[in-house]
């Protein structure tokens, strides 16, 4: 409402026209800089997802989309409210399938304190269930996650709209709160009432004429507050005329009586208004208080009435005599300049003798009968008489008015008429103005070429002459915004023959012309003159003036700048109420010019003092940056200014302003300190810091790097701007000039970066990277340059050897590819790669053993599901839930029966484990096939398979170790973000060889055992393993039988378990059983839903774990014949008890 409000007003109130037209100005300026300032702007997301890989390449890709976005990942909806309590954002993004909250639940418990913020839910859970719960849940966007990189774009798209969006609507609110203060901080009354007469809207100039509150009034009506019944009548017909018609209305004069019990004359246009947000009609009123106005008005008349009554001259004299108004038709008579005589005594325009005549004859007449006429003789300015028809008159209030007409010159008025006429003709072609002089019977007289340029037709003087007046005016009248109005006035103008000056007229081509009508009689009878000046400059400029002095006014008030002057005769001093507030005192103090000069800080009262007499004594004006102590005891810096005030060569008063500055006197002192920090860590550092204006005409500001980084001294950067282009390389310092022309012509995409080469005078060749970036001055425009110039050679050269040696990296992965494929190729056992669609296994890669055994062509297996190679039994089993099994993690041993081309049955014995990415995402399963259908081969399958483990351990570990090794020396020799992903990846090869390795071993019968002692077991395999801080206590020393180098991997597998999944201190327990031993931890334990999973192939509650360790744990475990529990420790934490073990004798 606040805003239609403002807009109605604009159209319909003229007074306010100007100020409201640049606060429109303003906002719509402010609005179009939105789209601009949210691109420019950064956008601050907060990005909840438990999945941290997931995340992590969503922030990137984000940051890639849009460089100004800043994305924060937290892992939980818990810790998302814990962020939004601390940070401001300015966007979620929120997963929707999250353990303990859902995106949903989440998004419930953000709308509970952040009802507006942008929320985007992005989910892999693409349904019309999950979107319609979240739309009514208040839901901002909604996007499902995608394979595809394209996705980002459109995710980065919805944050943009949406931070976008919640902007203008935060703009908007913004908007409309400051019109609502705009409208209250406004003096005149502004209101909107209903059919009812109540009010909708009243500002507080409204409220207070009423004697009551804003929110007191709207929702009364006049009755409810005034007392005059007559008024309320009157207001309420008003209202239901302008709402009834439909049509506005200007009401030149009513009357409110205030609350204070006065009178006030109101000025008021009403017009009917759409409330928009409640049913009905209504009407907007502004009412103007212009009681002070029709004060001056009826003055005014007092004062066209006796200038009415005088002759050519019109002066003005104050009780003491003095002249405070005079025409200069009347300072004419005396050779002056009016403003030369305001302020003097009559005196000063008469000799001696005609003084004395003219007190004693004249002034006793004027105050017995209060009117005087007569003829006196004055003194113009080179002391010669002058001859004039005076007439007094004696005013109520002790004034005089005087009129006067120069009679001296009579006589000598009577030239020849030819030569009168020549040098009229002559001045009237050379006045500044349009002439039009036309006789009784309204034929023209006399006309100058200037009065048809005035009015834009193409008409000269000569042609005008003699044409008959009233037909001329309406052939012109179309010329005007108002022709009917244009010959009304020319008509009256001519039946009364009164004088009309500075009458203004508008033309439909846009100019505004001043006419003057001055009745005259000739000889012949009566006639008019008509005087037309183009004053279309002049009212641009009035109306410029005048914004201007609004400007200026609004300017003292918001820079709380007060005044005071010091009157020398009666010595009074006089504040003005912020002169009061800013020494901290009330404005009823009575405060004298020693009181005022005691306020001055005691290190600043001389300085005062002396400045203060000197202004009063020899008129020298003073501007001072002062401390004054003030009521409350606080010290407060101000600028005073003093002016002198005289009469003639007297300074009778001095005056002033006074302004608070101590708010830009901090501000000064803290700019000081930042650039003295700024100076001396700018020559301190190893970069050139530089500034200069957006055209290179100068150097603003150089540090002293620039002689390590160009070779030139600070003295010859400040000699020459372009000084820094002197030593860059000649390949490089062309393109640099290019870009520096572009620069100057046309806006380039700041910030800017270069790099190009200088050849140092002293360092030699080096490169270097510069980054310049504009600064906008006050007005938006680029004003100034900045910049910082980094010296990046050895990064250049560090660059290069990681280019040869990531090079040299990729080769080595090509050959680690080529011989795993070999490899592959030669297992001495069908192996088959799968790839899970739906749940089915589809084949992916198998070797030439499967093919060979089978008799099928590679090409035709690849493709197809695995269950086509399954007899039915075996095919039940897999579709039962086997292959559901492996994608799982748990371990598969059973056997399988396929079928060869030929319908043939092979019977096989399958061990399947999942295969996973790099990043730990199961997509299938490694499936090994032993060929069982003849028992005597088993034997020789081992032996080929411990074969096979051992050329994968030779011929895989070995250019893993040389990888391995490289990179070592890559990561000492330079740094990349590339570094750690590549050990990442290189660490999980070397686990899943390990683990695959032991996988292919562990399902052997532990046929070679011996006597183990278990303290020696135990240290020896505490050593081997990574412990960190962890601390091992033995409780064991008998001895069992077992496979001792397996039983060893049960240690260093539970060892190496305990120390990376608990604190960095953790304690690792082995102790005995009564038919076994134990090893446990004091770390986070292991919960008991979780403790029948810990066994199964590919389980892991790390990311960077293969989940095939305590597999492999079980498996041996399982070959010795013995158990193995999961159980909690003595101190919290995981404890696994093996029992059925047989203890033998030393």
């Amino acid at each position: 409402m606040v805003s239609s409000i403002s807009k109605a007003w604009y159209r319909w109130s003229g007074w306010s026209n100007i100020s409201c037209e640049n606060y429109f100005q303003n906002d719509i300026l402010h609005n179009n800089s939105f789209k601009y300032m949210t691109e420019s702007t950064g956008i601050s997301i907060l990005h909840v997802d438990d999945d941290s890989a997931f995340a992590g390449l969503t922030s990137e890709m984000l940051s890639k989309q849009a460089p100004q976005f800043t994305v924060e990942i937290v892992m939980s909806p818990s810790e998302g409210l814990e962020r939004l309590d601390t940070t401001d954002f300015d966007c979620i993004v929120s997963d929707y399938q999250m353990p303990h909250q859902d995106g949903i639940e989440f998004l419930d418990a953000v709308r509970e304190d952040y009802q507006n913020l942008p929320f985007i839910l992005y989910t892999g859970e693409g349904s019309e269930a999950v979107a319609s719960d979240a739309i009514a849940a208040g839901v901002t966007d909604y996007l499902q996650k995608g394979s595809g990189m394209g996705h980002y774009a459109v995710l980065a798209n919805k944050i943009r709209n949406a931070v976008e969006s919640y902007r203008q609507r935060e703009r908007l609110q913004a908007s409309h709160d400051r019109l609502r203060q705009i409208i209250d901080m406004l003096p005149q009354l502004v209101f909107v009432k209903n059919e009812v007469g109540e009010f909708l809207l009243a500002n507080k100039a409204t409220a207070d004429a009423y004697g009551a509150t804003v929110s007191e009034l709207e929702g009364s009506t006049d009755a409810d507050f005034a007392d005059n019944k007559i008024e309320v009548e009157q207001f309420r017909a008003a209202d239901r005329t302008v709402i009834s018609s439909g049509e506005p209305t200007h009401i030149p004069e009513e009357q409110l009586t205030t609350a204070d019990g006065n009178t006030r004359v109101l000025e008021t246009t009403k017009i009917p208004y759409d409330p928009v947000k409640t049913d009905g009609k209504a009407v907007l009123g502004v009412s103007t208080d212009i009681t002070e106005r029709k004060e001056r008005e009826a003055e005014l008349e007092r004062q066209s009435a006796a200038m009415e009554a005088a002759m050519d001259g019109i002066s003005i004299l104050n009780e003491d005599l003095e002249y405070t108004y005079m025409n200069q038709a009347h300072a004419d008579v005396f050779d002056y300049d009016a403003d030369e005589l305001l302020g003097s005594s009559w005196r000063r325009l008469y000799g001696d003798n005609e003084t004395v005549r003219i007190e004693q004859e004249v002034f006793p007449v004027l105050e017995s009968e209060g009117e005087w006429r007569g003829e006196t003789v004055g003194k113009r300015c080179d002391g010669t008489e002058v001859y004039q028809e005076v007439a007094l008159s004696l005013l109520d209030d002790g004034n005089v008015i005087c009129t006067n007409q120069n009679i001296t010159s009579r006589k000598k008025r009577e030239q020849e008429l030819e030569q009168t006429n020549t040098v009229l003709r002559t001045i009237v072609e050379n006045l500044p103005v349009g002439v039009l002089v036309e006789d009784a019977k309204r034929d023209v007289l006399m006309a100058n070429d200037l009065l048809g340029e005035t009015l834009g037709v193409p008409a000269t003087g000569d042609q005008l002459i003699g044409r008959d007046c009233a037909t001329a005016a309406e052939e012109l009248k179309e010329l005007f915004v108002d022709p009917q109005q244009f010959i009304d006035d020319v008509t009256n103008r001519i039946e009364r023959r009164e004088p009309v000056r500075n009458e203004e007229l508008t033309l439909v081509n846009g100019h505004v012309v001043e006419r003057d009508y001055v009745p005259y009689t000739l000889p012949a009878g009566d006639a008019h003159l008509w005087l037309y000046r183009d004053i279309t400059e002049r009212k641009q400029r009035e109306q410029e003036l005048k914004r201007s002095r609004q400007f200026l006014r609004d300017t003292q008030e918001v820079a709380h700048i007060g005044g005071w002057e010091f009157d020398l005769q009666s010595e009074t001093l006089r504040w003005s109420d912020e002169v009061y507030r800013i020494h901290g005192l009330k404005p009823d103090a009575d405060v004298t010019i020693e009181d005022a000069v005691e306020f001055y800080h005691p290190d600043d009262r001389e300085k005062v003092r002396d400045a203060f007499d000197r202004l009063t004594t020899g008129g020298e004006p003073y501007n001072l940056e002062l401390r004054i102590v003030t009521g409350d005891g606080g010290t407060r810096w101000i600028s005073t200014l003093g002016e002198p005030v005289s009469d003639g060569d007297t300074v009778v008063a001095v005056q002033g302003t006074f302004q608070d500055i101590t708010e830009r006197k901090a501000r000064e002192e803290e700019l000081r300190t930042v650039r003295d920090q700024f100076e001396r860590f700018a020559g301190n550092v190893q970069d050139a810091f530089f500034l200069l204006p957006a055209d290179y005409s100068e150097t603003s500001y150089v540090n002293p790097a620039v002689r390590r980084i160009y070779g030139i001294t600070p003295e010859e950067a400040y000699d020459d701007p372009m000084a820094w282009l002197r030593h860059v390389h000649p390949d490089d310092k062309h393109e640099l000039l290019e870009q520096v022309e572009a620069q100057r012509s046309k806006s380039p995409e700041w910030p800017i970066k270069q790099e190009f080469r200088v050849d140092h005078p002293d360092r030699g060749m080096r490169w270097v990277r510069a980054s310049l970036d504009v600064l906008d001055d006050e007005t938006g425009s680029p004003s100034r340059l900045a910049g910082i110039t980094t010296d990046i050679t050895e990064q250049i050269e560090r660059e290069q050897q990681l280019a040869a040696q990531t090079e040299e990296l990729e080769q080595l992965a090509i050959k680690y590819a080529s011989q795993y494929r070999t490899l592959f190729e030669e297992s001495p056992v069908m192996t088959v790669l799968t790839r899970s669609e739906g749940g089915r296994p589809v084949i992916e890669d198998c070797n030439g053993q499967f093919v060979d055994t089978l008799g099928y062509d590679a090409d035709t297996v690849i493709g197809c599901e695995l269950t086509e190679f399954y007899t039915s039994e075996s095919a039940d089993k897999l579709q039962s839930g086997g292959y559901a099994q492996s994608l799982a993690g748990e371990f598969t041993d059973e056997k399988r029966d396929l079928v060869a081309a030929d319908g043939e049955i092979t019977e096989t014995i399958l061990r399947s484990v999942p295969r996973r990415t790099v990043d730990g995402d199961t997509v299938g399963t490694v499936a090994m096939y032993i060929d069982i259908s003849e028992r005597e081969s088993v034997k020789r399958t081992n032996e080929q398979l411990e074969e096979f483990a051992s050329v994968v351990s030779h011929d895989l570990r070995n250019p893993l170790n040389v990888a391995t090794g490289r990179l070592e020396l890559l990561s000492d020799e330079c740094d990349s973000e590339h570094i750690n992903g590549l050990k990442k990846a290189l660490k999980r090869m070397e686990a899943l060889i390990g683990d695959l390795l032991a996988l292919a071993r562990e399902g052997k019968a532990v046929t070679d055992t011996q006597a183990v002692n278990l303290a020696a077991l135990t240290n020896e395999c505490w050593e081997t393993v990574k412990t960190n801080q962890a601390t091992l206590v033995d409780n064991t020393d008998g001895n069992i039988q077992a496979d001792k180098s397996r039983l060893k991997q049960v240690f260093e597998n539970l060892f190496r378990n305990a120390v990376e999944h608990g604190q960095t201190d953790v304690t690792v327990t082995v102790g005995e059983l009564a038919n076994g031993f134990y090893i446990e931890d004091d770390g986070q334990g292991i919960s008991p839903d979780e403790r029948d999973d810990v066994f199964e192939a590919g389980y892991s509650q790390s990311t960077d774990g293969t989940g095939f360790g305590l597999s492999i744990v079980g498996q041996i475990i399982t070959a010795h014949d013995w158990q193995i529990h999961v159980t909690d420790g003595s101190d919290g934490g995981a404890r696994f008890e093996i029992t059925d073990v047989e203890f033998v004798a030393s």
